[in-house]
């Protein structure tokens, strides 16, 4: 609360993870079916998916990686900033390798090498989505939504996810604060994984805190974006034209709403990101 720029800061780490997706989740319409198919086009048919398409995938895979890259740098800089921040104010010994250059580099590589991890615990999501979208479309296996019946044979690689995701988070948030003290990146895997051994309760503890605050904050802010957004659609739906949007009140004031609601919550997933970050910084020292 004294440090506004750690809000800030947080809201942005909390974007380029991903959260700028999870919310918008509520206010996407999801194509149907037919949809699905139509935008497909030619690119799959009765043997599979044409060699056309995954050109296209590899094209996008290259693009998403350079995208990557750059918003793992854009958290190195982030987590300098941020730890910078929080221990400006404090007793903290300065880290024993206070190269900006190395530590840059360092970080760099401890935020790849999670998003590896991260990428290797979704894969039989990705393989299993992939296998029956393909499934479903070709072969429906009920009448119900395209997506149910999908989700529906993905509980196992969703659980397998949603466990791998804060155990994977919360090493690496350890790992980064050794680093962050002076450590090598050997020196600092090896110490967090010594230190997790050590104080198991400490470790657990603060990760429960970390995720259970991130997760009310964005379940919050999911409910209250899903109420704004269905007021927002139902008054736009109920205008007859573009003219009618312009000169009525109501869908101004619903969409108002909803941008108030967004920013709103963004603030508060910023502001949990930010609590989260320092957290991890406080107790970190007490290895």
């Amino acid at each position: 609360m004294e440090q506004p720029s750690l809000w800030l800061l947080g809201c942005l780490s909390f974007m380029l993870r991903g959260g700028i997706v999870v919310l918008l989740l509520p206010i996407v319409v999801l194509p149907t079916q037919v949809e699905v198919r139509l935008m497909i086009g030619g690119n799959l048919g009765s043997s599979g998916f044409s060699p056309a398409f995954y050109v296209g995938i590899g094209a996008a895979t290259i693009f998403l990686t350079g995208l990557v890259l750059a918003v793992l740098y854009a958290l190195v800089r982030i987590e300098l900033a941020t730890h910078a921040r929080v221990t400006g104010d404090t007793d903290f010994e300065p880290p024993a390798r206070s190269d900006p250059g190395a530590r840059m580099r360092d970080l760099f590589v401890v935020e790849a090498l999670t998003t590896m991890a991260l990428l290797l615990a979704v894969v039989p999501l990705a393989a299993g989505l992939g296998q029956w979208v393909y499934q479903e479309i070709i072969f429906p296996s009920s009448t119900a939504l395209l997506y149910d019946r999908v989700l529906a044979h993905l509980w196992s690689p969703i659980a397998i996810f949603a466990v791998a995701l804060p155990i994977i988070d919360s090493i690496s948030a350890v790992w980064v604060r050794g680093l962050l003290s002076g450590k090598s990146v050997g020196s600092a895997f090896v110490g967090s994984i010594g230190a997790i051994v050590r104080r198991p309760f400490w470790f657990f503890a603060t990760a429960l805190l970390a995720w259970l605050a991130l997760i009310l904050a964005v379940a919050g802010t999911e409910w209250a974006l899903t109420v704004a957004w269905q007021a927002t659609r139902a008054a736009f739906l109920a205008t007859t034209s573009i003219s009618d949007m312009l000169t009525e009140i109501a869908p101004i004031l619903v969409a108002v709403l909803l941008a108030g609601v967004f920013v709103c919550g963004l603030a508060i997933c910023g502001y949990v990101a930010g609590f989260r970050n320092a957290l991890w910084t406080v107790t970190g020292t007490r290895r």
